[in-house]
């Protein structure tokens, strides 16, 4: 695949997800506000130093014919728009009744589909976050730098650090949800052995270690790679 092409593709972004309230549908693109053909409801900004470009989420009621289109603008930092599969747990989106939860950039959010408010919203790493899992009645977030278990009022119960960022190039799971236990690897493979209150069980470090590239200087690295993948494994079926 040329870089080319996968730089659009994730430049180019669309998602539709929904559950037995709403339907939902959100684009990304490198196109602002005023060239979308579109009426806007309601635009909500958010602030940062960075010049950046707009989410939009239509949504609609299931059995009703009404939409309503909201612009998120002001999000700061690289994403990768996906829901969970029976086979890949993580997911950047999720509707949670009525709320839809995404990961976006260095901020996560809640949106109230139904008072079109956010209800909650955080920043919680140092750097970029990457996806999330269920994780009992919560989520479990993965940021570059810590790990977060988050309830679905936003509240943080405990966070997580280890000896490397949470990128592994080995193709180990950063992250995997067991019966009743947290299995985490970082870069350089030191595996982590977590209860679900965050507390640590045991820790196996790696013993030969994974010289960094430079290249994660760019967190947005992990991005192009998870749409690469994507995209081979499509092509693949």
């Amino acid at each position: 695949m040329e870089s080319l092409e996968l730089s659009d593709f994730f430049k180019n972004q669309n998602l539709n997800i929904s559950n037995e309230f709403w339907n939902v549908e959100i684009s990304y693109s490198k196109i602002n506000s005023e060239s979308k053909k579109i009426e806007i409801e309601k635009v909500i900004e958010f602030q940062n130093e960075y010049q950046s470009d707009s989410i939009f989420v239509s949504i609609q009621k299931k059995n009703t014919k009404s939409y309503k289109n909201i612009e998120l603008n002001g999000l700061d930092g690289g994403f990768y728009l996906h829901k969970s599969t029976e086979n890949d747990k993580s997911q950047t989106v999720k509707l949670n009744e009525s709320n839809l939860i995404m990961s976006l950039g260095f901020t996560i959010l809640s949106l109230n589909l139904k008072e079109i408010e956010i209800d909650w919203i955080l920043r919680p790493d140092i750097s970029e976050l990457f996806e999330f899992y269920d994780l009992e009645d919560d989520i479990l977030l993965r940021g570059e730098h810590r790990i977060f278990r988050i309830d679905k009022n936003g509240n943080i119960k405990w966070e997580f650090g280890g000896r490397d960022i949470w990128v592994n190039l080995e193709g180990k799971s950063e992250v995997n949800i067991e019966e009743n236990k947290i299995r985490l690897f970082d870069f350089e493979s030191n595996e982590y052995l977590l209860n679900f209150n965050g507390e640590e069980l045991a820790y196996k470090p790696r013993i030969i270690k994974t010289k960094k590239p430079t290249f994660f200087k760019n967190p947005k690295r992990w991005f192009y790679q998870k749409v690469w993948e994507k995209m081979t494994e499509n092509g693949n079926k």
